[in-house]
């Protein structure tokens, strides 16, 4: 899908000059709020950031309202809904519906040139459950961030094409290619801002909740030694046969939900290389999660308890979300007072 760098408005973190919306029929959100203009920032997290829909779900049953919205990855899809007027609700109704083991069909394998799969069919997917098509549509402003993969700058997005913005953000390192925007190929921007707390901030918004759906990587004592070195078989033709069309779709298909049992077993297996991408993402977002909080402090981080689910299980949808109502929940009372101490 071409791309309008004009209309896109591509920035680096300079979105001072973010345009201004009109309010939509019976939208009460923008008026001038005697309180502080509250920002969502939504983190990345793949299945996990599913747990954004508990957290909206919460908010709105408490009536709080949200002004601005900053997403990452999964949080970006979650966030552009939201913005777009799509209720909680619905977008609960989706994610328990939708038969996430038979998303591979909607998924393109191809030779590993620059990604194992296309996301174009996915976004169309998309396309169906989010009205808004472009930035202008939407309800609230929205800043959505993706990664230039070659300089490792982040790219905020803010005008123009939504659902190209969406694609970009969402494309995970090695699984989707890279998204080709002007001059530039962009990638998942959970790798410079897992959690987009200064963008909301840049958008106007006030005090900033953070969602974090990233859990902490368990670790263990560090080893002070190497075990004995076992003797390498020898590749043969296994070797030659690993990046055949075949080789490639079943691995995917096993990566994303139809072959979960193979990661609880007991036994050590050496991981495949769905696992160690997805695996080395979640650590590096770890650290770099970690060092942006530190960097630009949030008023509030709501954290929802997801040990045990990983990257690509979006079968637990139900679980997920749950996790998600549970930790907006116990914040409530921190948000209130967040919102009448100003």
């Amino acid at each position: 899908m071409p791309v309008d760098l004009d209309a896109a408005l591509v920035d680096f973190l300079d979105i001072q000059t973010l345009s201004r919306r009109q309010p939509a029929p019976g939208d009460s959100m923008h008026t001038a709020p005697s309180r502080p203009k509250l920002g969502l920032a939504l983190g990345s997290g793949a299945a996990r950031g599913l747990a954004h829909i508990g957290v909206l779900k919460v908010l709105e049953q408490a009536e709080i309202p949200v002004d601005i919205i900053a997403g990452t990855s999964m949080g970006a899809f979650i966030g552009a809904m939201y913005a777009a007027g799509v209720p909680v609700d619905h977008m609960e109704k989706a994610a328990l519906e939708i038969d996430w083991r038979s998303m591979a069909r909607l998924l393109d394998p191809m030779l590993p040139i620059s990604g194992l799969t296309d996301s174009k069919k996915l976004i169309s997917f998309m396309a169906d459950l989010l009205p808004a098509h472009n930035f202008s549509d939407l309800n609230r402003p929205l800043a959505v961030t993706a990664t230039d993969i070659n300089t490792g700058e982040a790219v905020i997005i803010k005008q123009g094409d939504l659902l190209e913005a969406l694609r970009a953000s969402l494309a995970f390192p090695g699984i989707f290619s890279p998204v080709r925007f002007g001059q530039r190929f962009l990638v998942d921007g959970g790798l410079c801002k897992p959690i987009p707390v200064d963008v909301a901030r840049h958008l106007g918004a006030e005090k900033v909740i953070g969602v974090c759906t990233i859990p902490a990587v368990n670790k263990q004592t560090p080893e002070t030694f190497l075990p004995a070195v076992h003797v390498l078989k020898k590749p043969g033709r296994r070797w030659r046969n690993l990046f055949s069309a075949r080789t490639i779709e079943q691995a995917f298909r096993s990566a994303i939900g139809q072959e979960f049992k193979e990661f609880a077993r007991s036994d050590l297996k050496t991981p495949n290389i769905f696992r160690v991408c997805a695996q080395s993402v979640v650590i590096m977002e770890n650290v770099i999660n970690d060092l942006h909080l530190c960097q630009n402090p949030h008023d509030l981080l709501i954290r929802p308890r997801l040990d045990g689910i990983s990257l690509l299980e979006f079968h637990r949808a139900k679980e997920v979300i749950t996790a998600g109502e549970a930790s907006a929940r116990a914040a409530l009372p921190e948000i209130e007072y967040l919102l009448q101490n100003a």
